[in-house]
């Protein structure tokens, strides 16, 4: 099973403001993932005869500012940072919770560091038999069943305009 949906915000494609944001929900081995992604100030430069665009990948939170009172972008914002790949997560729950707490995210080298000092650079919880290290592998996370079907609503609303 996969499911994905284009959301075009702005009006005309030619007129610089026009947004796009590209959803998607498919069937993995290990369960349901989840991605989203965008082009913001996405438009037609007629000098160059091509489309360009302001920021693209991960600029969700960005096209969100430009639509504050759209509530289905803020919906997807919010999906978004909640389960954006949700099937490569670096650490287990414990560990993710535990950087989370100190703020703004660096880098991997010092989310090992932080979770060195605390003695949870191995995880000996999340698995007693077989404990994990911080990024040795891609973890899964379930999505809750309330946002999966908010997650396939919006896609069911928008997938003609893929």
């Amino acid at each position: 099973m996969k499911m994905k949906a284009r959301i075009k915000l702005g009006g005309n494609n030619f007129e610089v403001g026009h947004s796009i944001i590209d959803i998607e929900l498919k069937e993995t081995d290990k369960g349901l993932c989840f991605s989203a992604s965008g082009l913001q100030d996405y438009y037609y430069d007629e000098y160059t005869q091509d489309y360009d665009y302001l920021s693209g990948g991960q600029c969700l939170d960005r096209i969100a500012k430009d639509y504050p009172d759209n509530k289905e972008v803020q919906t997807i914002v919010k999906l978004w940072k909640k389960h954006h790949l949700n099937d490569m997560n670096a650490g287990t729950p414990r560990q993710t919770k535990h950087l989370k707490s100190l703020g703004e995210y660096k880098s991997y080298e010092w989310a090992c560091e932080e979770l060195d000092k605390v003695n949870m650079l191995v995880d000996k919880e999340f698995s007693p038999n077989n404990p994990y290290k911080y990024g040795s592998a891609w973890l899964y996370r379930e999505i809750p069943d309330k946002d999966i079907k908010e997650i396939k609503s919006i896609i069911t609303k928008y997938k003609k305009d893929y």
